[in-house]
């Protein structure tokens, strides 16, 4: 139905034109050409007169293969050649998102399967550095399918990466390892490549979230097979630190709302969590094995908690005062029962 819907508009359109050429027909009646065949200024046909779930996964595998090779060109898919006015993308908008959000699923699904097949020894940063190059250039294309008009934002990118979840959960279940290991590494590159303090706060508060929920997920228990390089491990140490910080300013503002009564399992939850991360094995590259010890961890933190709470923002410093007073006094309450 969605092809025929998307065949009917695209002919309509062309007719309304007056000009019909046989490169557009070849498209409109199903001969396409194949995608190494494709001339880069009509690459974006296969996102507007497509339907690329009918297509056969390798077709949409060669895509993904053409499309990474392009963009890392400068190549733009939502744009077509300047001379041909007779087919606009824009005109498309809802078979290009279809065809967009299809292509970003195929593109993780097919990179996490490459990926499982590089052995440690094999340079895995050789392959995941260019791959998480391409998915932050998809990620305005996917922004500005999604927010068409709109310059892509901090904020909008979220969209992307907030499907990841749901697309594992869609997986065969002998497949959610290897989907897994891709996104933890390519998050724990990302650290080590970046600088997150340059962000808005905004958007460290919603990556302090993703980023906590890789790490309960075994983040840090598969950095040990990424071997990143020592100046990547200080940027990822430097970064993690910025991230607890934004984290806790999130726990700060749940923490003023609750009852005294409420607290303390609050606090119990939040220190159980920090514990499950293994912050030691992550910021050593998967080196130490003293991460799973209880609370001792938690020590090289308490030294930071003043000076996140001061520079917290000034209507939320309070809060965040609150809660690393308690803080601090229900873990050493901890770390002196367990003595």
């Amino acid at each position: 139905m969605l092809k025929k819907r998307v065949y009917i508009t695209a002919v309509t359109l062309l007719i309304a034109s007056g000009v019909f050429t046989f490169g557009q027909w070849r498209w409109l009646v199903g001969a396409y050409p194949s995608v190494a065949a494709t001339e880069t200024d009509e690459l974006g046909y296969w996102l507007a007169l497509v339907d690329l779930e009918t297509q056969p996964e390798s077709l949409r595998r060669d895509l993904v293969d053409r499309f990474q090779s392009e963009l890392n060109q400068g190549w733009s898919p939502l744009t077509t050649h300047q001379e041909d006015e007779n087919v606009n993308l824009g005109a498309y908008q809802n078979i290009v998102a279809h065809n967009v959000e299809m292509l970003t699923r195929e593109w993780f699904y097919y990179r996490c399967e490459q990926y499982t097949q590089v052995a440690a020894d094999q340079n895995r940063l050789g392959f995941i550095g260019p791959q998480v190059d391409t998915v932050l250039l998809w990620a305005d294309v996917y922004s500005q399918v999604s927010y068409p008009g709109q310059a892509a934002s901090e904020e909008n990118a979220f969209d992307l990466f907030d499907k990841l979840d749901s697309w594992i959960l869609e997986a065969e279940s002998d497949r959610h390892a290897g989907l897994n290991l891709g996104i933890h590494h390519s998050v724990l590159y990302w650290l080590g490549i970046n600088r997150v303090d340059s962000l808005s706060l905004g958007t460290r508060r919603k990556l302090a979230e993703r980023i906590a929920a890789a790490l309960g997920g075994g983040a840090s228990e598969s950095a040990r097979s990424l071997e990143l390089t020592g100046v990547q491990l200080e940027q990822l140490q430097e970064n993690a630190f910025t991230l607890i910080e934004a984290w806790l300013l999130n726990r700060s503002l749940e923490f003023a709302d609750l009852s005294a009564g409420q607290r303390e399992a609050y606090l119990d939850r939040q220190l159980e969590t920090v514990t499950q991360w293994q912050l030691e094995k992550l910021l050593t590259g998967g080196a130490s094995d003293l991460g799973a010890t209880n609370h001792g961890q938690l020590l090289k933190l308490m030294s930071q908690l003043a000076i996140w709470a001061d520079r917290a923002p000034q209507q939320h410093r309070e809060a965040y005062r609150l809660l690393t007073r308690e803080l601090q006094q229900y873990a050493l309450k901890k770390l002196l029962s367990l003595q």
